[in-house]
């Protein structure tokens, strides 16, 4: 079963349905829905499909060759000695009907031969623009085909009609996969999944969220086990320095000069080795909310929630989970903590409900930045966060995300109101969302009820459901 990208599906079809030549620039981490997106997207199309193989130039033109003759049931011809000859004999077997050409991986073929993205050029200036293909390239490795190809040195630029950066899901299309969990559940294993549709789909519903977590992540065996090591050398050179960086930030180091010290690595290094992870959607960078880009207060997180998970729970506790220890890690390692883990799961969850109710009009004000903001308090000298905070010009909203077992009560709603005290600014208006996993008491519902200023937020709301 398709499940989401609706959007990206409708727009390729819409262009499709033009009926002229079409560049599509495809690309996004490896595990993400690609392929499956391509493949629905071709589907009842008439369609070459290409996988390229990290072989060579020959071996590849060879398996092309081949691909192109039995969708034309063509026996007799020759292989094509170059990609020109290659491309150029299926853009005339297709001048009076569209077809969908993908060329999968295609950092693979540009590596083999550098010169492929100017002969690309070439064609599609001369031959293929004049002609119905809808070529699209689609690859794994974001650096080039951001740079490479879509970037401005690129001989390329300026010739997609259409690029596609394919990002993990949302929590709401993440729960799609995981039908069969109550809501708390869903979230549970969404964060420890995060939105990677490979990683959703091995979750079984007639097993429990232990059950699946212990399967995927604890056994040697598991799927996850060993994946963000797998992903990390097929991505980078030296993973090594890459494993410690992502590690330390795990444990707890934060800024770019405890990073530094807990991988005894230079600082400068560090940085640009953290802005590689953050090009791959692992690392995050954030400043407090209303600080400029540039602010020293920058602190660094861990974006992908299934790193994440195997960086707290299974990087060191390997030697246990080698000896079939999985029970013991499960009890005394992160049931006790999981709880702790999702507050900041939970977070994100709540920043992206506010990004989706923004989007379509839903919220008291239509803000057009939003994020977390700490600093310290001038009275008392401590320090004081608050979980998100949203603008619309002076008009602000202030949230608190709780990932608590027990009812949210007015004091929660109190502390909010001073943290935005602290925070300052020139409030005009001010709106206070509270968000909580297990409900809120009589009193909070009640203060909501006569308060138009103050929302509450409960799980089955995050869902959109009843």
């Amino acid at each position: 079963m398709f499940i989401g990208r609706e959007r990206e599906l409708f727009s390729l079809n819409q262009l499709y349905e033009e009926n002229r030549f079409h560049l599509c620039i495809l690309y996004g981490r490896r595990r993400i829905g690609k392929t499956t997106f391509l493949k629905e997207f071709c589907r009842g199309k008439e369609t070459i499909f290409y996988s390229a193989e990290q072989s060579n130039e020959k071996v590849n033109l060879e398996k092309f060759s081949a691909q192109i003759f039995a969708h034309y049931e063509e026996t007799a011809l020759e292989v094509f000695q170059t990609w020109e000859h290659a491309l150029l004999y299926v853009h005339e077997r297709q001048k009076d009907k569209p077809l969908v050409l993908v060329l999968d991986e295609f950092p693979y073929l540009a590596a083999i031969n550098p010169a492929l993205l100017s002969i690309l050029q070439h064609l599609i200036d001369h031959h293929l623009q004049t002609g119905k293909l809808f070529l699209v390239l689609c690859g794994s490795y974001v650096s080039f085909m951001e740079k490479d190809v879509l970037g401005a040195k690129s001989p390329l630029f300026g010739r997609r009609t259409v690029q596609l950066h394919m990002k993990p899901f949302d929590y709401f299309t993440s729960v799609k996969f995981l039908q069969g969990f109550d809501l708390e559940e869903q979230l549970m294993l969404y964060g420890a999944l995060g939105g990677t549709a490979m990683y959703l789909g091995q979750v079984r519903s007639e097993k429990t969220v232990k059950e699946n977590l212990t399967d995927l992540f604890l056994k040697p065996t598991g799927y996850l086990y060993e994946e963000p090591l797998l992903l990390l050398r097929q991505e980078v050179q030296e993973p090594g320095t890459y494993y410690a960086i992502i590690e330390a930030i795990a444990k707890g180091a934060v800024r770019a000069g405890e990073i530094a010290g807990k991988t005894g690595e230079d600082a400068a290094k560090c940085l640009k080795y953290i802005s590689t992870l953050r090009e791959l959607g692992i690392l995050y960078r954030e400043v407090p909310f209303g600080e400029k880009e540039s602010s020293r207060k920058a602190i660094y997180g861990v974006s992908d929630f299934m790193f994440r998970f195997w960086y707290r729970y299974v990087s060191s506790n390997r030697t246990l989970l080698e000896t079939d220890a999985q029970e013991i890690v499960w009890n005394r390692r992160i049931e006790p903590d999981y709880s702790h883990y999702m507050g900041h799961v939970f977070e994100e969850v709540c920043r992206q409900y506010l990004l989706r109710k923004n989007g379509k009009g839903e919220l008291p004000i239509l803000f057009t930045d939003i994020g977390r903001w700490w600093g310290t308090d001038s009275k008392t000298h401590q320090q004081a966060e608050i979980d998100l905070v949203a603008r619309d010009g002076d008009t602000y909203l202030f949230c608190e995300c709780k990932w608590r077992k027990e009812l949210l009560d007015s004091p929660v709603l109190a502390g909010l109101r001073e943290k935005a005290n602290i925070f300052g600014k020139n409030q005009e208006k001010t709106y206070f969302f509270l968000f909580s996993r297990s409900g809120f008491t009589k009193t909070l519902l009640e203060e909501a009820r006569v308060n138009e200023n103050v929302i509450l937020v409960s799980l089955a709301d995050l869902l959109e459901r009843n």
